[in-house]
């Protein structure tokens, strides 16, 4: 029987002391609701200052966009254990990357509820309303630029 996939497992110990940026989309599932989404930012706010993680959880009603900064090896089991969580599906990966600077190095995990009348002011988007899945990544910085300015007033 083969040996059951582990996301750590590619990545030696001294590569997976980089710091990582990843950013994810997906779609939630019907009937998810605002109370369903703060536990879900709760959890992660817990365990991500233990796991020195840090992020932000965007969130649309329709849509989640994600991002997570920490450590190699642990964004990525982080990352495994959400890819896996049923109340979303459709996940899309759109950027993982090295980075020196965090943006969200103060929050174990900002919080943002988009209402669908949000617009964001960057180019892939060009005024419609809020579908992570046609952001770019190179917009990815504004994005989250401005999320989190709504974020601190919804912080969690």
């Amino acid at each position: 029987m083969p040996t059951p996939y582990h996301p750590s497992q590619f990545y030696s110990q001294e590569i997976a002391q980089f710091v990582i940026r990843l950013v994810y989309v997906s779609t939630c599932v019907n009937g998810l609701h605002l109370d369903d989404v703060q536990s879900i930012v709760s959890t992660a706010q817990q365990r991500n200052e233990k796991l020195g993680i840090s992020g932000m959880l965007c969130w649309s009603g329709e849509f989640f966009l994600q991002c997570l900064e920490g450590e190699r090896g642990l964004v990525t089991q982080c990352f495994a254990r959400i890819a896996a969580d049923a109340r979303h599906h459709s996940v899309e990966l759109i950027v993982s990357s090295p980075t020196n600077v965090r943006w969200f190095s103060e929050w174990g995990m900002g919080f943002s509820r988009l209402m669908s009348s949000h617009r964001l002011d960057v180019d892939s988007l060009a005024g419609q309303a809020f579908n992570p899945y046609l952001l770019e990544a190179t917009d990815m910085q504004a994005a989250f630029s401005q999320l989190s300015q709504h974020a601190q007033r919804l912080r969690i």
